[in-house]
């Protein structure tokens, strides 16, 4: 159970990690969009207008790709809550495990096996823009696979937390529920009641 812990703390550092790094593609894209809207404005044509677009959308994918996984390390994805408010935190830790290993970890590697081909054939192909725009197509489709990869390993991060906590002894249950930037919203919740009701029987 130790090394299932710090496994899921090497995991959650490096999806983190590489999600922040791909955060800072956000402010390459208001440059650019900036730089396309001035530019237009003083009708500068010292790259063209087609470039800039999909640029921007270049830097808006790989952004949005990178951090998949860092929105559900930091549980950030948007839940549907009508039903699951109400349940116990052991429920929604049970039901988080059997999402993750029917949905989240499957779809994934669907996506990652699909979306390698479609860029190694893009990369074969020497594929560029067909409106005389960015080349080497290749790259942003290799996004999909390098996101989807983040998402995978994320969701093996999370399943093997929701492990801890259901099975897990008694600290590990805690750290599963406490470990700084890489808890999950539920085992929070989850460890805030363990951590009452050890208070609790200590006084």
């Amino acid at each position: 159970m130790e090394f299932i812990n710090r496994l899921t703390i090497q995991l959650d550092r490096f999806v983190s990690f590489i999600g922040r790094s791909a955060s800072w593609l956000a402010i390459f894209l208001m440059l650019t969009i900036i730089f396309d809207v001035v530019s237009r404005a003083q009708q500068i044509t010292l790259v063209s207008s087609t470039v800039l677009q999909e640029l921007e959308w270049h830097f808006h994918g790989a952004l949005f790709l990178l951090t998949l996984g860092l929105g559900y390390v930091k549980d950030a994805h948007v839940r549907i809550e009508l039903l699951r408010d109400g349940f116990s935190p052991r429920l929604r830790v049970w039901i988080e495990l059997i999402g993750c290993l029917i949905f989240v970890i499957p779809y994934s590697i669907i996506v990652i096996y699909w979306g390698y081909e479609f860029s190694e054939m893009s990369f074969l192909m020497g594929e560029t823009s067909e409106q005389s725009g960015l080349s080497d197509r290749w790259i942003i489709k290799g996004m999909i696979p390098a996101g989807f990869s983040l998402l995978l390993l994320t969701g093996i991060a999370i399943v093997l937390k929701c492990i801890l906590y259901l099975y897990g002894p008694e600290h590990l249950r805690q750290r599963a529920a406490f470990i700084a930037e890489t808890h999950h919203a539920d085992l929070i919740e989850a460890g805030d009641q363990l951590a009452t009701s050890e208070s609790t029987d200590r006084e």
